[in-house]
């Protein structure tokens, strides 16, 4: 093989290719289908239409409606595992990771509205996910759970309840803004920053109560 040439693919291989890049594009379709019309109105006949495939053949990737849906509840929790990884790599133990996790998740829900209504704005009837999907979600919780309990155990953050309740308020905090954020999202003008004014305001009212200044006046 001549140097810059791509190498011959066996005819399995490029099988495997194929599939991959058509199972990819069928994706890409049900997304754009849920930004239109929302998450409950994707259609096989009109998603095969839309990849140039007969229904009959869209099972050959997918073997129904709800196994699309599982996938795509995946890719966004791997999308959302990138962005909090991002916030662990990138910030020491501070508040200022605390302000970054919040805006990771609203910035997910900006970047990819379809995949966050679809994993929790917009239930589809029937549908649960998969054993990997619920693993991975675990997974993700607890990473969350650990790179926040690295800011209170070095005592950034000094809540005065015990770590698990005090990760379950933040999430519950930013789950709110986030609802906000997307349920005003036709009254409300984009680039607007009303409510990532409000991830600021959130921690300016958790420094109070839980900061170091905070505990050292209560004793």
């Amino acid at each position: 093989m001549a140097f810059g040439e791509s190498p011959v693919l066996s005819p399995q291989e490029r099988r495997e290719r194929n599939r991959a890049e058509m199972s990819s594009a069928i994706l890409d379709a049900a997304r754009a289908i849920i930004r239109e019309e929302g998450a409950g109105a994707l259609n096989l006949n009109e998603l095969a239409r839309r990849v140039n495939l007969t229904t009959p053949a869209l099972y050959s990737y997918f073997p129904g409606k709800f196994a699309i849906y599982d996938a795509l509840y995946l890719q966004a929790l791997h999308l959302m595992r990138d962005y909090d990884l991002a916030v662990w790599q990138e910030h020491e133990p501070s508040w200022e990771r605390v302000r970054a996790w919040l805006g990771a998740r609203l910035q997910f829900a900006m970047d990819y509205p379809e995949l966050y209504h679809l994993m929790f704005s917009s239930p589809i009837p029937g549908f649960t996910p998969s054993e990997q999907s619920v693993a991975e979600t675990q997974s993700q919780l607890a990473s969350s759970r650990q790179g926040l309990s690295e800011v209170i155990d070095a005592g950034i953050i000094q809540p005065g309840i015990s770590t698990e309740r005090a990760v379950d308020l933040l999430l519950a905090v930013r789950h709110g803004i986030l609802a906000e954020r997307i349920g005003k999202a036709n009254v409300v003008p984009a680039g607007s920053g009303r409510f990532e004014h409000l991830i600021d305001d959130a921690i300016d009212m958790l420094r109070l109560a839980w900061g170091k200044e905070a505990s050292e006046s209560n004793k």
